[in-house]
This record gives structure tokens, C-alpha cells and sequence, in this order.
């Protein structure tokens, strides 16, 4: 089955969240949408330009005719405005006008250092009002590691779960993470690309309690966990 289909993708704004493969879903997902539909992918923090999709670098100036000609063109696009490091953040445009050029928006919401597990701080993430829903995802190279070297914010994360920066990270902590946080409406657990983290997958699914999708974005696998 197509991953937009298991996470329920509907018109309008999805907001992406969490680390451990932010931006290959958002591929995976755009890819799949532009068959039927147009998409912006676009960020409410800062992303990388996409290395996959058209960039359009907007500012006050640029007309919302020109994304609405280029979605003609190309079905898919990555806007935003030129921010440092040759990042995009935010574009010139509100949401509602996006919605009028487009059926599927796709927000990066959020940071992770390209590390696995994201700790959220009171301002973070930055989620669209209009979001219909937040996909969190969580890699599962984060488990049976210092939890310094593979969470974003691992000061707040330590905070929540009670922990040590050198204590091993265990699928409990992670649990109790998003627990506490609760700012998803469904998990994708990446990066099983193996039996045995496919089956780690399996037993941190069973303790979080909301869909979970089980995935190698890398190996274009996924399925709804049993949990």
C-alpha cells in the first residue's frame, strides 16, 4: 500500500516532526501525491533545498501566479526564502493563499540536527493552525546508544525522562518522550531496514500508544505496526 494512504494524508497542510528521516518521508510522500495532485513542500523552521524537486526562492516581491505556473509544470515544488548556509525558511506566502495553488502542503516543522530523536523545547515545533495532522518520526538507530549522540535537545530530553546525557537510550525513554510531549497524531518508527530493528521497532510500537508505521523509507518499505 502507498505510505500517504497508511498515514491518512488529506488535502491541505500535513506538518512533519521529530528526526530520523524528516525529509525522505516528505519525498516519499510528495512523490506519491503529485500523481493526483499538486504539492508545496515547505518549512515553518529551516530545511535543506531539495536535491529531488524544483526550488523556488521567493520574497515580497514574487507573485503567488508564479508558484501556481510552476506546480503546472512540475506538480511539486520546494519553496522558501533564502536563509543562511544556502537553507530556505519560511516563504512570502500565509498558508490560505498557498491552499488556493495547491492540494497538498508538506511542512518540515522542526529541527534535528540530522540526529534520530527530537527533544522539543516550549517554542518548538512550529505547527501550521491549519495542520490536519502531525506525523512524528523517530529513527530506531536511536535505541541501544548514548542518548548525546543521537538526540537534538538532549538536555530537555534528560529533563523529561529522567535521565543522564551518557545513559543508554532504551525504547521506555522514547516512549515517555513522546508521551509527555504528545504532539502527534501518528508515529513512523524509521530506518528498520533489517529484520532485528524491524523487531525493535515492533516492541517500541507496542508501548506507544497511537498508529505507528513501521518503515525503511531507504528500502521504500512500510506497514502499519501490531501494536
Amino acid at each position: 500500500m502507498k505510505l500517504y494512504k497508511l498515514l491518512d494524508i488529506k488535502r491541505g497542510i500535513t506538518s512533519i516532526i521529530g528526526g530520523g528521516g524528516k525529509t525522505t518521508l516528505i519525498h516519499t510522500l510528495a512523490d506519491e501525491l503529485k500523481a493526483f495532485g499538486t504539492v508545496v513542500i515547505m518549512t515553518t523552521t529551516h530545511i535543506k533545498k531539495s536535491d529531488v524537486f524544483k526550488n523556488i526562492i521567493t520574497d515580497d516581491s514574487t507573485p503567488l501566479s508564479h508558484i501556481a505556473e510552476e506546480l503546472k509544470h512540475h506538480r511539486c515544488v520546494c519553496i522558501g526564502t533564502k536563509a543562511d548556509n544556502d537553507k530556505l525558511t519560511t516563504p512570502h506566502f500565509s498558508f490560505s493563499e498557498l491552499s488556493l495553488v495547491c492540494d497538498y502542503i508538506l511542512v518540515e516543522a522542526d529541527g534535528s540536527k540530522r540526529l534520530p530523536l527530537k527533544a522539543h523545547l516550549e517554542y518548538e515545533p512550529v505547527i501550521p493552525c491549519d495542520s490536519n495532522a502531525t506525523i512524528l518520526v523517530v529513527g530506531i538507530d536511536a535505541l541501544e546508544n548514548k542518548a548525546q549522540d543521537v538526540t537534538h535537545r538532549v538536555d530537555r530530553f534528560c529533563e523529561i525522562v529522567s535521565c543522564k546525557s551518557t545513559d543508554i537510550v532504551s525504547d521506555t525513554m522514547v516512549a515517555s518522550l513522546l508521551k509527555f510531549e504528545n504532539l502527534h497524531d501518528v508515529v513512523v518508527i524509521n530506518k528498520c531496514d533489517t529484520f532485528e530493528l524491524t523487531q525493535k521497532a515492533e516492541l517500541l510500537s507496542k508501548k506507544i500508544y497511537k498508529k505507528c508505521i513501521i518503515s525503511s523509507l531507504l528500502k521504500g518499505e512500510w506497514y502499519v505496526s501490531s501494536n
